[in-house]
């Protein structure tokens, strides 16, 4: 080698790095990479709804239960009792009673013809007008449980004959108009209750002070099935609450089984005696379970001392009587007799 030729370095070693190589399929596209567009939020689409379809009521045409046909309604039923039949289901309007009718209560039953129960139910009304004082009816409430049946509860509230006096009194009272507030004992069928002179007095003190007085009123509710055919009235069901309480002696107030039994005293069918009308009611309901029911129950006998409970009381009561009522207390007394003699004669002619 010549010394003046230019020395030749040998090239540095290259290092290549193994790579795998890509294969592309030739159904691969590619395309290019498109722009996200920005999302707005689209207002939601709101439902037209439909107008509501008006109600039967709505609309005037009388409400009906599950059961109702076109002709025989509970508004129906309800509108003729209330003012047709003076608020109780047993003096259905005649004219709208079937040719054969039966009658089913807690004592008696009766099936008969359209006359003979339109006679029975005279009597009905026309013993509760009279024997009753100042009885008051009212429909609670009336239902269809089947076709042409209906479900009618109903009360009746007077004044037990043993307060008649008092309601008297309030009436007549010398010292200006009272208040009288009519008010059932019901709520205290489980209770004995028993007479005191110094409640007495104090109903008094009440009625000369403030006016007032708080009638405890006999109160007999009942429940009526009425059956239809052809919208006459056929079938009459009558249950009476009380009968079921005492039978199952839930009742120990002896007043609340007097009211029952002044109640079923207007119940008399015609034709039967008064001594057999008894013997069937005590037959169906257990009068005797109720304390002081019996014929040797005497009032206060149990409790002489609570009898008198305060000796101011009595006399107090005594004074009140005598001056308030001293001089009224004569024509009462005839007043009363004339009632008997009116009452025996009705006895004897079966009224």
């Amino acid at each position: 080698m010549s010394p003046t030729a230019p020395r030749v370095l040998p090239a540095p070693p290259q290092h290549h790095i193994a790579t795998r190589p890509t294969k592309v399929s030739s159904s691969t596209t590619f395309f290019p990479r498109r722009r996200r567009r920005r999302r707005t939020k689209t207002p939601p689409i709101i439902a037209l709804r439909r107008p509501k379809k008006a109600t039967p009521t709505e609309r005037g045409v009388p409400a009906r239960g599950n059961f109702d046909d076109e002709k025989t309604t509970v508004d129906g039923v309800t509108k003729t009792l209330r003012e047709e039949s003076r608020s109780h289901p047993t003096f259905y309007p005649s004219e709208r009673i079937g040719d054969r009718v039966m009658y089913a209560s807690d004592v008696f039953e009766f099936t008969g013809s359209k006359e003979e129960f339109q006679m029975m139910q005279e009597r009905f009304e026309r013993r509760q007008n009279t024997d009753l004082m100042e009885v008051e009816s009212e429909i609670e409430n009336v239902s269809s449980v089947d076709r042409n049946v209906f479900l009618v509860r109903w009360n009746v509230t007077f004044v037990p004959a043993k307060l008649a006096w008092l309601q008297k009194v309030a009436r007549n009272w010398p010292f200006g108009e009272v208040d009288v507030e009519r008010k059932d004992m019901l709520h205290k069928m489980g209770e004995r209750t028993k007479f005191t002179y110094k409640a007495l007095f104090q109903t008094l003190k009440r009625m000369a002070v403030e006016k007032k007085l708080t009638m405890p009123v006999a109160k007999i509710e009942g429940q009526t099935k009425m059956t239809f055919a052809n919208e006459k009235l056929t079938r009459i069901e009558e249950r009476l609450s009380l009968v079921q309480s005492v039978n199952s002696n839930r009742v120990r107030n002896k007043r609340i089984c007097r009211d029952l039994l002044e109640f079923y005293d207007t119940r008399k069918p015609i034709g039967m005696d008064f001594k057999t009308y008894d013997e069937m009611v005590e037959s169906k309901v257990d009068i005797y379970s109720v304390l002081g029911m019996r014929t040797l129950d005497v009032d206060g006998m149990d409790d002489q001392q609570g009898n008198i409970e305060d000796v101011t009381a009595v006399l107090g009561f005594m004074t009140l009587f005598v001056l308030s009522f001293g001089v009224g207390i004569g024509s009462w007394y005839f007043d009363a007799l004339r009632k008997d003699a009116l009452m025996q004669k009705i006895l004897d002619a079966d009224f």
